[in-house]
């Protein structure tokens, strides 16, 4: 990817019934919420380098749904707008908007997430993914794994899974992890949770780090 994360899962939405009630829980939080800013460590893996590259910087939502990651020091945001995610990396731009088909990572994530929020507990996680949610202490972890059969979008496809680790207590996303074709996976951790304070729209706009 989303590449991103998600802070926006318990934003826009919250096992296999005890999980799932959890995670719902844990979003009430964000009910109220006008905007959140939060730190992010970015973790880049490649399994030909030896060497991890991080990155800081800082996440950023402002209601209804505007979502981004921007990493000055680095030239690096993810924004998304919507139904629409782009991706600032090495200098170029990528787009990806939802179409069903589960090519872009926002619409698997926020499919699986408005779903684990639903009060059914019988219902679909989602139609684009496999979902797995395994709980140790307080923290509830979600595996999404898209399924997408046709190998042309499997080829164009941002991410192959994501691990989202959701602090039950705390009701804070910690991690987000994106993994990668070739072992390569990219890693978000978040921290010092910042509520309703304000947020300007230039954090939602790609040029402010081109």
């Amino acid at each position: 990817m989303k590449k991103i994360f998600i802070l926006s899962a318990l934003l826009i939405c919250t096992g296999l019934s005890a999980q799932r009630a959890d995670i719902r829980k844990a979003a009430e939080r964000y009910k109220n919420a006008n905007t959140v800013i939060t730190n992010v460590t970015q973790t880049r893996h490649n399994t030909a380098i030896a060497q991890d590259m991080t990155a800081r910087g800082h996440f950023y939502y402002k209601k209804p749904n505007c979502q981004s990651m921007v990493f000055q020091d680095a030239k690096e945001m993810l924004l998304a707008v919507d139904n629409t995610f782009v991706m600032v990396k090495d200098g170029k731009q990528r787009t990806a908007r939802a179409k069903g088909k589960g090519n872009n990572p926002f619409e698997v994530l926020q499919s699986v997430f408005r779903n684990l929020l639903s009060a059914d507990d019988d219902a679909s996680l989602s139609e684009l993914a496999d979902v797995q949610l395994t709980k140790q202490g307080d923290i509830c972890t979600v595996t999404i794994i898209p399924t997408v059969t046709d190998p042309k979008v499997k080829r164009r496809m941002m991410f192959t899974s994501c691990v989202a680790a959701i602090d039950l207590k705390t009701a804070e996303l910690r991690s987000l992890r994106i993994n990668e074709q070739g072992g390569n996976y990219t890693q978000y951790d978040f921290s010092n949770y910042l509520f309703n304070a304000e947020v300007s729209d230039s954090v939602f706009d790609v040029s402010a780090v081109q």
